[in-house]
C-alpha cells in the first residue's frame, strides 16, 4: 500500500516534470521564434521605410506632372489716360501663381511663356509683381526658377523674354538660347530655356525644353528656322544624357484637328515626336487658343479656334539616347486647364487655356524609346 502510494507519487511528479519540461521547450522555440522574427523584421523594416521614402520608384516607373501655360502678358487696352484694365493683369497672374502654388499634386515642371520684365509702367506690359509675390508666399527655397529668359539685347533696345521654367527639384543643368533674327528693336526677345531636372528618390532626371516660337501667319519661314535651332539644341544636350525629352510651350503652329501645313515641320524637324494630346486620344478638340469660349483672348476682337500649345515627347534616336518610355498617366491625363480669376465676375487667366499633363515615365523593358517600340505616334 506504501508502495502503491510512492509509486502514484513519483507518477504525479514525473507528470509535473513532463509538463515543466514541455513548458520549458515550448518557451525556448517561442523565444527562438522572437529572435527569429526580430531579426527579419529588423532586416525587413529598413527595406519598407525606403519604400516609403521613395514613393516614385518602383517597376512602374514615376509619376510626372507637367504644364505649359502662356499667360498673356499684355495689358488690354493699353494703358492711355483713364482707360481701366479690361485684361486684369494684377488679378490673372496672383491667379496663376495661386493655382500652381496650390496645385495637388504638385506640378513637377512649370513652363510659362509672357511674363515680361519691361520698364514701361504698366502701359503695355503686364507688371509681374502679383505673381511673383505669390510665389514668394510658397516660403523662400520651394522653387527653383528660370525667368525672363532670353537675355535680351538691351543696347539695341529688346526687352528680355518672357518665358520660364519653374519646378520644385533641383536643376542640374539650366541653359537660354535666344532666337536669331526674332525680338528686335521695342520687342522681347524669343528662344528657348532649357532645364535639366533630378526628379528626387527615383534616380530619373528629366531634360525640358520651353518654347515661344514666333507669331503671325507670315513668319512661318522665321518659325522653320527657330525650330532648327531648338532641334540642335535638343541634339547638343540630350543626345548623350539619357534622360527623357520633353518639350513644352507655344508653338504659334496649328495642330490637329485643324492641322495647317506647319505642323508637318514640327514633326520633320524634331523626329516626329509624340504629341501628348493626340497619344491620349482625347475626344475633344483641345483648342488651346478660343476666341469663342475664352473671354481674355475676344477682348481682341478674334473669331477663331486653334490648337497652338504643345507638350511633346522626342524619342528620335539622332536627338536623345533615352531608353525611357513616356505616357499619359490614364485616359484623360492631358487636359485644358481653364482657370478664372475669383468672384462672380471672373476672368480667364489667360487669352490661351493652359496643357495640363500627367505623364507615367519608365524604363524600357527592351532598351529602347517609345517611338523604336511600337508606341503610336501623333
Amino acid at each position: 500500500m506504501r508502495f502503491a502510494r510512492l509509486w502514484q507519487r513519483r507518477i504525479v511528479v514525473e507528470r509535473e516534470s513532463l509538463i515543466l519540461l514541455l513548458l520549458v521547450t515550448q518557451m525556448l522555440r517561442f523565444v527562438r521564434a522572437c529572435v527569429i522574427v526580430t531579426s527579419c523584421l529588423a532586416v525587413a523594416l529598413p527595406l519598407a521605410s525606403g519604400a516609403q521614402d521613395n514613393p516614385r520608384s518602383g517597376h512602374e516607373g514615376i509619376r510626372l506632372r507637367v504644364l505649359t501655360l502662356n499667360m498673356y502678358g499684355l495689358r488690354y487696352p493699353p494703358q492711355v489716360g483713364w482707360l481701366p484694365d479690361k485684361s486684369d493683369c494684377a488679378g490673372r497672374f496672383k491667379t496663376v501663381a495661386e493655382r500652381i502654388r496650390s496645385a495637388d499634386p504638385p506640378y513637377d515642371i512649370v513652363a510659362i511663356q509672357e511674363l515680361y520684365r519691361v520698364w514701361d509702367l504698366g502701359i503695355i506690359v503686364c507688371d509681374p509683381a502679383p505673381f511673383l509675390n505669390e510665389l514668394e508666399a510658397m516660403g523662400t527655397g520651394r522653387l527653383q526658377e528660370i525667368l525672363f529668359s532670353p537675355t535680351g539685347r538691351r543696347w539695341q533696345g529688346e526687352s528680355d523674354g518672357g518665358m520660364g521654367l519653374l519646378t520644385p527639384h533641383s536643376l542640374e543643368e539650366r541653359e537660354s538660347l535666344r532666337f536669331e533674327g526674332a525680338g528686335g528693336t521695342l520687342l522681347a526677345a524669343r528662344g528657348v530655356v532649357f532645364g535639366r531636372i533630378a526628379i528626387p528618390h527615383s534616380g530619373t532626371t528629366i531634360d525640358a525644353y520651353v518654347v515661344h516660337l514666333s507669331p503671325g501667319r507670315q513668319q512661318a519661314k522665321e518659325r522653320k528656322r527657330e525650330l532648327g535651332a531648338l532641334t540642335k539644341l535638343v541634339s547638343a544636350k540630350s543626345l548623350g544624357s539619357g534622360n527623357p525629352v520633353i518639350v513644352l510651350g507655344d508653338f504659334n503652329i496649328a495642330g490637329p484637328p485643324d492641322t495647317g501645313s506647319e505642323y508637318s515641320t514640327i514633326l520633320e524637324e524634331l523626329g516626329h515626336p509624340r504629341d501628348m494630346w493626340l497619344v491620349n486620344g482625347s475626344s475633344d478638340s483641345g483648342f488651346t487658343y478660343d476666341c469663342i469660349s475664352n473671354a481674355t483672348a475676344a477682348l481682341r476682337g478674334c473669331d477663331y479656334q486653334v490648337r497652338i500649345d504643345y507638350v511633346w515627347v522626342v524619342t528620335d534616336r539622332a536627338l536623345t539616347s533615352s531608353e525611357f518610355r513616356v505616357r499619359p498617366d490614364g485616359d484623360h491625363s492631358i487636359r485644358l486647364v481653364e482657370w478664372n480669376t475669383p468672384g462672380r465676375n471672373g476672368v480667364p487667366v489667360s487669352d490661351h487655356y493652359g496643357l495640363e499633363a500627367t505623364l507615367r515615365v519608365e524604363r524600357s523593358s527592351d532598351g529602347v524609346s517609345s517611338s523604336r517600340s511600337g508606341a503610336p505616334g501623333p
